[in-house]
């Protein structure tokens, strides 16, 4: 989820006075985190970090949607002064909280992952996270309790999901090329540099009565490239003049050309910003 360019609202509080999750979360929220933060937070890269866990601290996120959404998974990016998992942790959902501290919540099921030093974790650390219906808000914790622990900090927290079905009556989602709904990242696995890797996806309208005219995708990493053909022509902005109520727009190719050797390795990662001119 672009939960840094969508509306998201995302809150925080750290104590460090030896307090449970829940003695943070009936503190309420402390501070608000700005766009630059929101966009650190939900980025691959190590761009900024949160003190979470050490022995005395507790940490609370909050993230409160635009609209109920459905959750299915969560990543987190975390690094620490040693290898550790969190001693205590949780992840709650809410569908009718006003400020993160009333209302109804509900604990996800879920299991993290146990840390490690493997060079593939922001990949294998996202895990299947699930509730009993949509959310409009969740708050994630974190607390460390024991002394053998040394300190640890978030880099990121990804969340992946939909927004729940008739929240928004005229949108566009992104499906893959059989017109299933994408909720997590395309992931373009580990290739030799040198090489070039092409993926597809589609555009579908899901309102039933209007049509979406002058759709425009953008890609915002120059490493990768859209074309309506897998011959090209290769170009980082497409438009798609009209598509018409619950349909699909035609197959979008998208490439990623990882060019000659020697350059940096590392995740990449490429937002297609898709908006609608008008609605009819």
């Amino acid at each position: 989820m672009p939960y840094d360019i969508d509306g998201t609202e995302v809150g925080f509080r750290s104590m460090s006075d030896l307090s449970t999750i829940s003695q943070i979360i009936g503190n309420g929220i402390a501070s608000w985190l700005d766009s630059t933060a929101k966009g650190n937070l939900n980025k691959e890269n190590r761009s900024q970090s949160w003190k979470v866990g050490d022995y005395r601290l507790g940490s609370v996120f909050w993230f409160f949607f635009p609209e109920l959404r459905e959750v299915n998974k969560v990543g987190f990016h975390w690094s620490s002064t040693t290898v550790c998992s969190f001693v205590s942790h949780t992840i709650q959902g809410s569908a009718d909280t006003t400020n993160g501290v009333d209302g109804t919540w509900e604990t996800g099921v879920y299991t993290i992952p146990a840390a490690n030093t493997d060079m593939d974790h922001w990949r294998n650390k996202i895990f299947t996270l699930s509730f009993s219906g949509p959310v409009k808000a969740i708050r994630i914790g974190f607390r460390e309790t024991s002394p053998q622990f040394e300190d640890l900090y978030i880099c990121g927290i990804h969340l992946y999901g939909r927004k729940a079905v008739g929240e928004q009556v005229n949108d566009v989602v992104m499906t893959d090329v059989s017109g299933v709904d994408l909720t997590s990242l395309i992931d373009f696995g580990d290739q030799p540099e040198g090489t070039t890797e092409i993926q597809s996806f589609k555009i579908k309208n899901t309102s039933n009565t209007k049509i979406a005219n002058n759709v425009n995708i953008q890609l915002n990493h120059e490493d990768f490239t859209i074309s309506f053909s897998q011959d090209g022509p290769w170009q980082s902005v497409l438009d798609i003049s009209s598509i018409g109520p619950g349909s699909l727009s035609s197959t979008i190719f998208v490439r990623n050309l990882l060019g000659p050797p020697l350059l940096t390795l590392g995740p990449k990662a490429a937002r297609a910003i898709v908006t609608v001119g008008s609605w009819t």
